[in-house]
């Protein structure tokens, strides 16, 4: 309906300039606006007159089909019923709430994109009357097992659905799974190689102790006083 909208506003607006500018001119300048409009309508009677009649009424032809078709499009467009955007939630009592179809396209996204082995999520819900249809498209990592990786979606949206939201399905849930590549962002690198070399230990060597001999020179010298005594 967005198309539609923004369709009749964009005709709107050019019949309205138009109007302008042709309304402007008639009523400012009559006598010139009906001379020209009278002249160029004959200029065009009398060259369509000189067409060969079957050219005539076959361009004719395609010219209506074309113009009744984008027509009948609009006209259908305009009275269609527009697809419901809020849905009504059956567990209540004493009144009635309604919960938007975008609100419970975000919930089930929430809670389906955790389960392990998905990888995208894209559900879909529709309205049919007091009911809502469920239509999910996933994509799983390779070596995932499809039939249960489906089952537990299914479990998950038919409790969302009914349990969390208070809907009720129409028929079943249907899920439609795709084997993906998963992006880069999620493909862990490898560790990084260790660059570190241990150092060869060297054990520090102290010099030997000069000053334990300085007390034997000592006592020799003493020794030789004593004696000379």
């Amino acid at each position: 309906m967005k198309f539609v909208t923004t369709l009749n506003r964009v005709v709107i607006v050019i019949v309205c300039l138009a109007s302008i500018a042709a309304l402007t001119a008639l009523f400012l300048l009559p006598q010139i606006v009906l001379i020209a409009a009278g002249q160029w309508m004959l200029d065009w009677g009398r060259y369509i007159q000189n067409i060969d009649p079957w050219v005539r009424l076959g361009t004719g032809v395609a010219i209506a089909v074309v113009i009744d078709i984008a027509l009948a499009i609009v006209i259908i467009l305009e009275v269609r019923r527009p697809r419901s955007r809020f849905l009504r939630v059956q567990q209540v009592e004493g009144g009635i709430a309604n919960i938007n179809t975008d609100s419970v396209v975000e919930l089930l996204q929430h809670r389906l994109e955790p389960l392990p082995g998905i990888i995208r999520v894209t559900p879909k819900i529709r309205a049919k009357g007091n009911r809502v249809t469920a239509w999910v498209d996933a994509g799983v990592a390779h070596g995932t097992n499809v039939p249960q990786t489906a089952n537990q979606l299914i479990k998950v949206i038919q409790s969302v659905l009914t349990e969390e939201l208070g809907l009720q399905i129409a028929g079943q849930p249907e899920v439609q799974v795709t084997v993906v590549q998963p992006p880069s962002s999620m493909i862990a690198p490898p560790p990084p190689r260790s660059t570190f070399q241990p150092e060869p230990s060297v054990r520090s060597v102290e010099p030997p102790a000069d000053d334990a001999a300085e007390p034997a020179a000592l006592d020799w010298s003493g020794d030789g006083e004593h004696d000379k005594a």
